[in-house]
C-alpha cells in the first residue's frame, strides 16, 4: 500500500536553518587562513543538517501515508462489518 511521494526537493538553502546560512556567510567574509580552518567544519555541519533534514521530511511522509493506510484499514473494516449484519439479516429472514 506504500505510495512514492513526488514532492519536488527543495534548494539547499531552503532545508537549512537560517543560523547556519548565517555561519556559512560569516566564516566565507574571515581572512582565507580562519576561513580554510573553519571551513571543512562548517561544511560538515551544515552536511549533517541536510542529512537531518532529509531523514526527518522521509520520517513525515511515512507517517503520512501510515495514517492513510489506517483510514483505508479502518474503512475496510467497516465495510465488512455492514456487510456481515447485511447477510446475518438476510440469513435470519429465510430461516
Amino acid at each position: 500500500m506504500s505510495v512514492l511521494s513526488c514532492r519536488p526537493v527543495p534548494p539547499a538553502n531552503d532545508s537549512l536553518p537560517i543560523e547556519l546560512v548565517e555561519l556559512k556567510e560569516r566564516v566565507e567574509a574571515l581572512p582565507p587562513k580562519v576561513r580554510a580552518e573553519l571551513g571543512p567544519t562548517v561544511e560538515e555541519v551544515l552536511e549533517q543538517a541536510r542529512f537531518r533534514g532529509r531523514i526527518l521530511s522521509v520520517a513525515r511522509d511515512a507517517l503520512e501515508q501510515l495514517r492513510l493506510d489506517l483510514e483505508m484499514a479502518r474503512f475496510d473494516l467497516d465495510a465488512t462489518r455492514r456487510e456481515r449484519e447485511t447477510l446475518r439479516q438476510l440469513l435470519n429472514n429465510q430461516r
